[in-house]
This record gives C-alpha cells, sequence and structure tokens, in this order.
C-alpha cells in the first residue's frame, strides 16, 4: 500500500483537469490538488483516468501466450472443442510458465482482477489449479485471481470430478463451477443438486457456464433460482454466458425479474455467434454484470489479447452500439460494474476505493473502447506499476 499524488488527469467527459490523491493504497480525494503533500507524484499529463480494469470470465489455465502460433484444429462442436484439448493440452508447458507470461500482459494493459475458470478432471487432477495460483502469486500482488474449480470436460459424464472439484475449493479455488447441466452433462438436476451442494458445504460462491439455449436453457436458469433461494445463496450465485436469454423470447424478462430478485450476477464475453444480452434491461433491474475475454489465445480459439478496453469495444460493437453513452457502459462491464459483479464494491475511482488508476491518451471513456490506446500509467494500490 503506497501514498501518491497523481495530477492534471480528466475524468469521464469533463475537460477540466484534476488531482486524484491517495493515501495508504485507498483513494482519500479526487479535485483540488493536496495542500500538505510530500510524498511521490504522478504527472497525468491530461491524460485520461480509468479505474483497474476487471476481466470476470477468463481460462488462464488454457492459454497458449508466449508460445509459437498453432493452427485451430477441433472439430465442430463443443464434444470437438473439449477433445481437442484433451488430445492436445499434455504436449504445452507448464501452466504456471504460460499463466505467468500472460498475467504479466494483463498487468501491463491495466487489470487488477481476473475470475479464471480452471480445469478440473480426473487427467489433470488440481495440476492445473495450483499452476494458476501459483503463477497469480509470483506477481506478488500485483493481480489478483479468482479461480473458479470447472468441470469442463463434464462432471457426472467424468466420475470422480466432482469430489476432485469439492477438493480445489478446499485447497485454493474460491468458486465452484459447472458447465451446460442438460445439454452437456445430461442430468441438470443432478449436476446443480452436485454443485450447490459443494458450495453450501465449503461456503463458496458458483460460476456456472450457460451455453443451453432457448427453452432448455431457460428451464436450467429456472433451476438456479430455486436452488439460489433455497440456500440462501443470494448474492453468490453467477452465470456466465446465458446464450438462452439473448434470442427474445418473451419469456425472458419474467426470467430477468427473478434474476434481479435473488441476486445472481451475470458474465458475457461478447461472443461472435450470439445476439449479444439485453444490456439496458439488466442494468434497468440492477442486475450485476461483467464482462471477460474468455480464452486467451488457447486450443479453443485463436482470439483473445489480455486487453480488457479492446474486450469493450467488442463488446460495443457486437451491440451495434454508437453513441458515447451506451459505449462507456461497456467500459463500465470492465472496470467497476465487473468487479461489483464479483463482490468488490471498492474499485472505483471514488473517495474510499482502491488505489487502482489506469490512465490513456484519450478523449473520453467511449473514444479509449473504439481506439484501444497503450496505457501511460498503471497504478496499483497508489504504486506505480508501469509508466511511459
Amino acid at each position: 500500500m503506497s501514498d501518491l499524488w497523481i495530477n492534471n488527469v480528466r475524468l469521464g467527459s469533463r475537460p477540466e483537469p484534476v488531482s486524484i490523491v491517495i493515501r495508504d493504497g485507498r483513494i482519500t480525494s479526487i479535485g483540488d490538488p493536496p495542500t500538505d503533500w510530500s510524498g511521490p507524484t504522478l504527472d497525468g499529463r491530461g491524460h485520461l483516468a480509468l479505474p483497474g480494469l476487471v476481466d470476470g470470465h477468463a481460462h488462464l489455465d488454457k492459454t497458449l501466450w508466449g508460445l509459437p502460433w498453432r493452427p485451430h484444429s477441433a472439430g465442430p462442436g463443443l464434444a470437438g472443442l473439449v477433445e481437442n484439448e484433451r488430445t492436445n493440452r499434455t504436449s504445452l508447458p507448464p501452466v504456471r510458465e504460460r499463466v505467468s507470461s500472460l498475467l504479466q500482459t494483463y498487468v501491463d494493459n491495466g487489470t487488477v482482477l481476473i475470475r479464471s475458470h480452471v480445469d478440473v478432471d480426473p487427467d489433470n487432477g488440481l495440476s492445473a489449479v495450483e499452476g494458476v495460483l501459483e503463477a497469480a502469486a509470483s506477481l506478488d500482488g500485483l493481480i489478483e485471481v479468482e479461480v473458479v474449480a470447472f468441470p469442463q470436460s463434464g462432471m457426472l459424464s467424468r466420475p470422480g470430478t466432482a469430489e476432485l472439484m469439492e477438493a480445489a475449493v478446499r485447497n485454493g479455488a474460491s468458486l465452484v463451477g459447472g458447465i451446460d447441466p442438460a445439454g452437456f452433462d445430461g442430468d441438470a438436476v443432478t449436476h446443480l443438486d452436485t454443485i450447490f451442494g459443494i458450495a453450501e458445504r465449503n461456503d463458496c460462491g458458483i460460476d456456472l457456464h450457460l451455453h443451453d439455449r432457448g427453452s432448455l436453457g431457460r428451464w436450467e436458469v429456472g433451476l438456479v433460482v430455486e436452488r439460489t433461494r433455497a440456500l440462501g445463496m443470494e448474492g453468490r450465485v453467477t452465470i456466465s454466458h446465458a446464450f438462452c436469454l439473448c434470442d427474445g423470447d418473451p419469456s425472458i424478462d419474467g426470467l430477468l425479474e427473478q434474476i434481479a430478485d435473488c441476486g445472481i450476477s451475470l458474465a458475457t464475453v461478447a461472443p461472435g455467434s450470439v445476439d449479444p444480452l439485453p444490456l439496458d434491461r439488466i442494468l434497468e433491474l440492477g442486475i450485476d454484470i461483467c464482462l471477460g475475454q474468455d480464452g486467451i489465445r488457447d486450443l479453443w480459439s485463436p482470439w483473445g489479447d489480455a486487453d480488457m478496453l479492446g474486450r469493450a469495444g467488442q463488446m460495443a460493437w457486437r451491440a451495434g452500439y454508437r453513441r458515447d453513452e451506451d459505449i462507456e457502459r461497456c467500459v463500465e462491464l470492465a472496470t467497476w460494474r465487473g468487479a461489483k459483479a464479483l463482490g468488490r464494491e471498492d474499485l472505483h475511482l471514488e473517495p474510499g476505493g482502491r488505489g487502482d488508476v489506469v490512465l490513456v491518451d484519450a478523449a473520453t471513456p467511449a473514444a479509449a473502447a473504439v481506439t484501444k490506446p497503450p496505457r501511460s500509467a498503471v497504478v496499483r494500490d497508489g504504486a506505480i506499476v508501469r509508466s511511459q
């Protein structure tokens, strides 16, 4: 935790420069320069100040970051992607090595918090979870990584996986995950009962992948709502992707109201193959939602660059946004709104917030998402991590 006075920066679309004062790692004031300052100072050069960036949905353990280019080789569909990864991942360098390289790029781009789904299965055991946690620890507090114990290859279909997932949350994972309880694992009720049981026994949250579309996916959302209420897990459950909420069916609004009522969060990655989530209605109902990179140059896809500003721009483009205020909401999903969806209330540029600041040479947050400028400075807990 450090002290820092960042002078001559701009906030939002306001043209007038302000000072951000950080004491002991926390923002104490935004506005006029301090009158009694004797600590370090950073000249903001009139650049735009943003909160620390947040990736709410990643798969760090899968990355090929730093390795030679590898053409995509998977067969069609989810099963083809899973099998391609199982076949080829044993030839990759250790998880810690690949993830450490990727996390340093995240840090340089201004990311301070990541939620990563990490594979747990009978082949991997807990090795991928251990590798990701070790890589995060090696960066000495520059970035925080929440690990979700994730049954990528299926849970009920791979005997022993549920027990490994429970072991993972007892050995460093922050949440328990799941994947398409009906469409992929074949038994929605048992799948959800299992992961909610692990969460209840270990007092942890849930983050569920739900790619199942249409009425099947919406039925599964209803099951998640029922269990969230029954176990008193309001505010501790996230549904990632939620493609079933993207097709405009009339029943979606009522389901969104139920999601809002029991404090379930949503996570999106701005996918290219599915219509965007109804963001206007989601925010109107007060549902917390975050944005993520998903895979970052891995055996699933060659895309991803660890730059959440660029991903905010991609989300805005997919949604057809043109106005600054609409594009800026996507930036919020990659900063303070995204953090809130992960249960963090203090990653914002306000007095009392953490001293995490990213400076970019851009006119507004919308311009930053569109142009994706280099980070002119990155500040973490009041300490200068990067300055150009």
